[in-house]
């Protein structure tokens, strides 16, 4: 069965307005671990902030968190997927755009983020579950194939005893 994201999607991801301050943003990201942040206008997506944002667009240039809206400074062009997509589909999109995150909509409701490194693991982990199943087909033919050839070896069993008595008669 080929991977998909809708068991990938990050739904705890913050929701801050586009008024709330980088400094504010920042302090939520540092406390909850997290490299990213979801920027709304009028309750919609609009904007997403992110660990680099901070960095080049804030910190790296000099402006003062505290006096930065996060609207001014993410990243307004989002990349977006459905949440039925396969994991495949979804870091070709990544490639195709150079991102790491994708927002994840179902029909036009926002759901939440679905990541590069979760979207690898995943694919790791179907791939290791593919070898798996070779190993086991393998297995399971060598055996099958051993148990055809003891069971050859016992039908012919009452002939080759019949050769060994006439060959010891001699």
């Amino acid at each position: 069965m080929a991977c998909k994201i809708d068991g990938l999607i990050r739904r705890e991801i913050p929701l801050f307005d586009e008024g709330v301050s980088v400094l504010q943003g920042a302090k939520v990201m540092a406390e909850r671990n997290l490299g990213s942040l979801v920027v709304t206008r009028g309750g919609r997506v609009s904007g997403l902030f992110t660990e680099s944002d901070l960095l080049r667009r804030v910190v790296g240039v000099g402006r003062r968190p505290e006096d930065v809206a996060l609207g001014e400074v993410c990243s307004q062009t989002l990349v977006t997927i459905e949440y039925d997509a396969t994991c495949l589909k979804a870091v070709a999109k990544m490639e195709a755009h150079r991102c790491r995150r994708l927002v994840v909509y179902r029909g036009g409701d926002y759901l939440g983020l679905v990541k590069l490194a979760d979207l690898a693991h995943a694919l790791a982990q179907q791939g290791r579950k593919g070898k798996d199943l070779l190993v086991n087909a393998l297995g399971f033919a060598t055996i099958g194939a051993a148990v055809g050839v003891i069971a050859l070896l016992l039908l012919q069993l009452p002939d080759m005893l019949q050769l060994v008595d006439r060959v010891s008669t001699r």
